[in-house]
């Protein structure tokens, strides 16, 4: 049976018309009840042999409403499949916010782009009545949560000189976003700390009473979520982010690359003498390994959507739609062996810190008697021959 008639089958057992889906008149809320049950893999399944872009279409509109982090992902997966075989993408619709009365109205909020650690800054500026400020600064971890957190009056002109000397002194460009959008973030970030002394729900106590909308992260206006084949060939060359300085620092720490680090040289000093071609599918085996350890895919694409936002709502918008889509393609199929952009900073960040730390053993070394297999290969490589007088 052909995949087609696989669907077929499958739509037709839970209740569904195959032509219904495909010219946009079937029932969304019997859609959206049948992925609340036990059915929903199989469903979405067969929703992806029906490629046309009323299924798309629906798709997109059950996981707009989706509370469920599982199932927004397999829709994101069935979706994924759909452009491959070349049905666009409808634009998600932007989540409504609403403003609740006991908000105050004048709040500034500021966001900068992820860090190679995951990290970023979030402030709040809340205008006093007597003239001055109060502002609330941040540090956040994706996913670790709150790191740091200061509160203080200040003037704005402090403030915006404060914004200017942070830029200045580390490159990190604090920029302007719905302070709902960081407020939110801030919450999502102290329930996600392990430590409760900095306590952001008591200093929010201090602007507003209301509930906080979801966490997400801000979207911009300037820079839409490619799909199909432009997202594909944005992918494709994803590496070229590494010229932007928000993603330059993005390389595999030592701490964070030390595992891997360990794991090359047992392959470099192993007593079974091994030809270079076994070394090198060895070292790049566990390459590709530690690319899943050191940017797992949700992370990484929240990482990525962040900074998007920062490189966008700073002129650089062709950039931060390439961001989007890495953060897309690992949304729906999560394989990040094969993105370019990071291939790239494993490869080249390991292999930096690789080097460095082969230097640092050999010159340790030198003198020694005691040699390990690799050097003895090497130092007796290098020798001159001998020829009998």
């Amino acid at each position: 049976m052909s995949p087609r008639a696989d669907a077929t089958a499958t739509l037709a057992r839970l209740g569904l018309d195959p032509a219904a889906l495909a010219t946009g008149t079937a029932s969304e809320e019997q859609v959206r009840a049948l992925l609340a049950g036990p059915d929903a893999a199989a469903l979405l399944d067969a929703l992806g042999d029906v490629p046309t872009p009323a299924t798309a279409a629906l798709l997109v509109a059950v996981e707009a409403t989706t509370p469920d982090r599982g199932l927004r992902k397999g829709i994101r997966r069935t979706l994924y499949r759909l452009s491959q075989r070349g049905v666009p993408t409808p634009e998600r619709p932007a989540a409504p916010v609403t403003i609740p009365r006991s908000v105050a109205a004048d709040i500034e909020g500021y966001v900068t782009a992820f860090d190679g650690r995951g990290e970023r800054l979030l402030w709040l500026v809340y205008a006093q009545p007597s003239g001055g400020a109060l502002l609330v600064a941040a540090s956040a971890n994706e996913p670790g949560g709150l790191r740091d957190l200061r509160t203080g009056e200040s003037s704005r002109k402090q403030i915006k000189a404060g914004r200017q000397q942070l830029t200045k002194e580390t490159g990190l460009r604090l920029v302007e976003a719905d302070w709902r959008i960081v407020d939110a973030l801030l919450v999502e970030a102290h329930h996600r700390a392990p430590a409760r002394e900095r306590d952001y729900l008591r200093v929010r106590t201090r602007f507003t009473d209301a509930p906080p909308i979801a966490a997400a992260e801000p979207a911009s206006s300037r820079a839409s979520v490619p799909s199909g084949v432009e997202r594909d060939q944005l992918v494709a060359t994803s590496a070229a982010l590494l010229g932007e300085p928000e993603l330059r620092v993005w390389w595999p720490t030592p701490e964070s690359a030390a595992p891997v680090l360990a794991e090359m040289q047992e392959v470099r000093e192993s007593p079974i003498v091994l030809a270079p071609v076994q070394q090198e599918e060895r070292l790049e085996a566990i390459l590709r390994r530690a690319t899943e350890t050191l940017f797992p895919p949700d992370v990484t694409a929240r990482r990525l959507r962040g900074t998007a936002y920062v490189l966008a709502e700073t002129g650089r918008v062709p950039a931060a739609r390439q961001a989007l889509a890495v953060a897309a393609v690992l949304d729906a199929a999560p394989t990040v062996q094969d993105v370019p952009l990071l291939a790239a900073l494993v490869r080249q960040g390991i292999g930096a810190l690789f080097v460095g730390q082969e230097q640092q053993r050999s010159e340790e070394r030198k003198g020694s008697l005691v040699m390990t297999p690799e050097e003895l290969r090497a130092r007796s490589s290098s020798r001159p021959g001998h020829t009998r007088g």
